[in-house]
């Protein structure tokens, strides 16, 4: 029974090391899991401050309009936000009205300055608020001040709100407590009003070294405690998970109380099992054994019925295992056979024959339906690979490299396939070693960029076609700045006019631009030129559905312009009662088709004879002077003027707006 009593005593010492580890790692993961939640609620409190610190009003120094912003984040909220510069001065502080003397504070230390230098922000130790009634923290980041050296910018909350952030993570029976760079508590998950502000034992706090780890100590009743701890390298605070060490023990020592009886009772009945138990344990130990050894040559095994129940639950565990073995490879096949990106294997020297997933199959365009097995090696294709522009061979490539020894990282490759079609991936490998470190194979991964690659030539495309409507656009703008000043009289005028035509010319822009300049209505168009400067109900709008070209577009929304502005002046809605029709068809199919548009005003003043052209006559006349944009013809009968239009709606090869020069 010696041996059994010695067995018995390692269990129960093996279970004391077992359950003491097991409650060092609890109360390790403990304090982890209520730093990552309180570091959370920090780091929100940090984005708070972030896009506050991006407000126009405080880079140009309008702390007022500054303050009604910071006020409109804590509103409601026991949270206070103040401005200050790195000594004692407040700018700022959403807690005293604006105007009002600003009380000093403690200056920033010189710890806390180097983190602003480092980083650009800090988390603060606990403080007394101005009332003495509650202690805060507070998160503090750097922002560039209009003038002078940099200011800072912070946010504080009481520790009551540490406490209810972290109240969710701490487990039942545990004692959670937050301590800052001095020692000091923030938040106490027990009888946290009592606790927040004072010091921490100093025989408890020497024991908090480096970034984690745990300890035991008396606390505040003297009752001994099992401590995990974690310093955070985001905030510098410290979080303990505390347990009693008598909770700790009491396992152990029910187990000792189970260990010692049954100990009692085998001592009892071993001389009668002895032999019994001697004779099967031969047996089963054989069958354990062959058990191991098919497990390590990846068979199959099989459970085994023994009454020694240990080797029972060895066996089971064997069972368990190659069972979680197989499990973990179908996984890993599944995962390969899922994971969209290309995956080669290859134990060849040359890299001829390689294993490949679902996916590079597909790349490579080799059937998927009907395969075999996943691990059976294959030969591999022959396609072209080409790198910046230069072919690459066979040896060279990164499968064939990586079994040389060699390390590749995302190279680009572009595939030319046997069918013709062109891959472009993005290629990385490594070599697979045995234990001893030599080369067995090789490994390589590829995502297919191809898409990419042509997005990126799509963009190319986009980016010129923006340059060349930038560029006519510009050129329009000359055209209208340089033809509105040589015939303005005075600048004010000039001025006027041309923001007008501007306007015009921008409200175009809009429409175009919501259509992702594929054109747009002329419906749309008409009212988007006449609302600025007219009642659209002094206007007769009639047609069908019409789509411009952008071209075309941006010509009918000046000429649209030039005729309200006209008609404002001079025409029909220079008076209360005057009228403006505007009616159009289209006439012809597909590339002959043509839009005629008109332009009638009645109820307007009598209209004389028109001695000089103006320069919103010439432009008209000139907007659609191109033979192969259209032309206008404008006619100052006595009843009103009335304006035909007869533009062709093809695309022209440069999609520019005909404009009169400035240069004529």
């Amino acid at each position: 029974m010696v041996p059994v009593w010695l067995f018995a005593a390692y269990l129960l010492v093996q279970y004391a090391l077992h359950e003491r580890s097991r409650f060092e790692q609890d109360a390790l993961q403990t304090a982890r899991q209520v730093s990552l939640v309180v570091e959370g609620e920090l780091a929100n409190l940090q984005t708070t401050l972030n896009g506050l610190s991006k407000s126009a009003a405080l880079a140009n120094g309008d702390l007022e309009a500054f303050r009604g912003e910071a006020l409109s984040l804590v509103e409601g909220t026991d949270r206070i936000i103040v401005l200050r510069d790195l000594e004692r001065n407040q700018l700022l502080n959403t807690e005293i009205g604006y105007g009002a003397d600003l009380p000093p504070i403690e200056p920033i230390s010189a710890g806390d300055r180097e983190k602003l230098r480092a980083s650009g922000v800090f988390v603060s130790d606990v403080f007394a608020s101005k009332d003495s009634k509650t202690y805060r923290i507070a998160v503090a980041t750097k922002v560039p001040a209009p003038t002078g050296e940099d200011l800072v910018l912070s946010i504080s909350v009481p520790t009551a709100r540490i406490r209810d952030v972290m109240m969710p993570a701490v487990p039942e029976g545990w004692t959670v407590g937050i301590g800052d760079r001095d020692g000091n508590y923030v938040a106490r998950s027990r009888s946290h009003e009592e606790m927040t502000g004072k010091p921490g034992l100093p025989e408890y706090l020497e024991k908090i070294v480096g970034r984690s780890g745990s300890f035991t100590s008396r606390n505040y009743e003297g009752i001994t405690l099992l401590a995990g701890y974690y310093r955070s390298s985001y905030s510098d605070w410290f979080y303990t998970a505390n347990m009693p060490l008598s909770d700790v023990q009491a396992p152990l020592w029910r187990s000792l109380a189970a260990i010692c009886g049954i100990g009692l009772l085998a001592l009892l009945v071993s001389i009668a099992l002895g032999y019994v138990v001697g004779k099967r344990f031969t047996g089963a130990t054989a069958d354990l054994a062959a058990r191991a050894e098919a497990l390590g040559h990846g068979r199959t095994v099989e459970p085994m019925s023994t009454s020694v129940t240990e080797f029972a639950a060895i066996a089971q565990a064997l069972v368990d295992a190659e069972r979680a073995i197989a499990e973990r490879r179908y996984e890993l096949e599944t995962v390969l056979e899922t994971v969209p990106a290309a995956v080669w294997f290859t134990y060849d020297p040359k890299a001829l024959q390689v294993i490949r997933n679902r996916f590079a199959a597909e790349l490579m365009g080799l059937p998927t339906d009907v395969r075999k097995s996943f691990g059976a090696p294959d030969l591999v294709i022959n396609t072209v690979a080409v790198k910046d522009g230069h072919t690459v061979s066979r040896e060279d490539r990164p499968l064939s490299r990586a079994m040389r020894g060699e390390l590749t990282d995302n190279e680009e490759f572009a595939y030319t396939l046997p069918s013709g079609v062109e891959r472009f991936l993005l290629s990385s490998a490594r070599p697979i070693r045995s234990p001893s470190g030599n080369i067995i194979g090789a490994v390589q991964i590829s995502l297919d960029i191809t898409d990419r690659k042509r997005g990126e030539e799509h963009r190319k495309l986009l980016v010129n076609e923006l340059n060349h409507r930038v560029k006519n656009t510009l050129a329009v703008v000359r055209s209208i700045a340089s033809q509105t000043i040589r015939n303005a009289t005075t600048l004010p005028e000039a001025g006027r006019t041309l923001s007008n035509r501007l306007i015009s010319l921008a409200k175009a822009h809009d429409i175009l631009t919501q259509q992702n300049w594929s054109g747009a209505d002329l419906n749309d168009l008409i009212t988007a030129s006449i609302k600025p400067h007219a009642s659209i109900e002094r206007f007769q709008i009639s047609g069908g559905k019409v789509w411009l070209p952008p071209n075309v577009a941006l010509s009918f929304a000046l000429a649209l312009h030039e005729l309200t502005t006209n008609a404002i002046k001079y025409g029909a809605l220079s008076n209360a009662k005057g009228k403006v029709s505007i009616s159009w068809k289209l006439v012809g199919q597909k590339q002959q088709r043509r839009l005629e548009l008109e332009w009638r005003e009645t109820g307007g003043p009598t209209v004389g004879p028109i001695e000089r052209k103006g320069f919103g006559t010439q432009l008209l006349e000139r907007i659609f002077a191109s033979d192969s944009a259209g032309r206008i013809v404008l006619t100052f009968e006595r009843s009103g003027l009335a304006c035909d239009f007869r533009v062709n709606l093809f695309e022209p090869n440069e999609a520019e707006a005909h404009f009169p020069s400035s240069e004529t």
